[in-house]
């Protein structure tokens, strides 16, 4: 009976024995294998860098808005037609002066063709100077002095005296020319409101000596203290 008990526990202990194993070869063939080559598969799933081509087209998008400028390039034509609409408004101020020539016959037979650029001179307006040219008519005379006064608009009744305006520049070949502004006029008298300007010209020799005068040039220039 003891060895059918012992025979007994042996099998049961030998087939307990069996089963552990084969329950232990189990667990090594885990389906994680399939889990772990899934995750793999997913991890290797790089389709998204197929999508950042996408960025790609956002540069092409961005050079679309730099053609906007070349638009803008009409708007900097304009600026270049306002020049010649200034100066056709320069060309109209110069155009309004009337020049003064002097009769010969004021001059005496000393000088010939006197020309005042304007017969108008201002001090704070337009224009603010004038040009003076003659010519040498006698063949003594080397040097030019010009003197000049002012008379009191509109009554004509105060005179101031002769002030001298210096020599007159010259070429050396016979002709003179002087410019003259309202500044260079006597300060008592260039605080007239309106005014006119008297001129005489003087020839002079190489010694010095006074060959002749010309006429006293009347009432031809006329002076503003402001725009007329």
């Amino acid at each position: 009976m003891k060895k059918a008990l012992t025979l007994t526990l042996a099998l049961l202990l030998t087939a307990c024995g069996l089963v552990q194993p084969a329950a232990q070869q189990e667990q090594p063939t885990p389906i994680v294998q399939t889990v772990v080559v899934v995750a793999t598969a997913q991890a290797t799933q790089p389709a998204p860098p197929t999508s950042i081509s996408l960025p790609t087209q956002g540069p092409t998008n961005t050079a679309a808005p730099e053609a906007s400028p070349t638009a803008v390039a009409p708007t900097t034509a304009p600026p270049t037609a306002v020049p010649p609409t200034s100066g056709s408004s320069s060309s109209a101020s110069t155009s309004d002066l009337t020049p003064v020539h002097v009769d010969n016959i004021l001059a005496k037979g000393i000088f010939s063709d006197i020309t005042i650029s304007s017969d108008r001179l201002t001090l704070n307006c337009y224009p603010r100077e004038v040009e003076i040219t003659l010519k040498a008519l006698h063949p003594d005379v080397t040097r030019a002095e010009m003197y000049y006064r002012m008379v009191e608009v509109p009554s004509y009744f105060r005179y101031s005296d002769w002030y001298p305006l210096g020599n007159l520049d010259t070429d050396g070949s016979g002709n003179f020319f002087k410019t003259v502004e309202g500044v260079d006029l006597s300060p008592d008298w260039r605080s007239l409101d309106q005014a006119v300007i008297e001129f005489q010209f003087v020839g002079v020799n190489k010694g010095g000596g006074v060959v002749g005068r010309t006429e006293k040039l009347e009432k031809l220039v006329m002076y503003y203290k402001e725009c007329p």
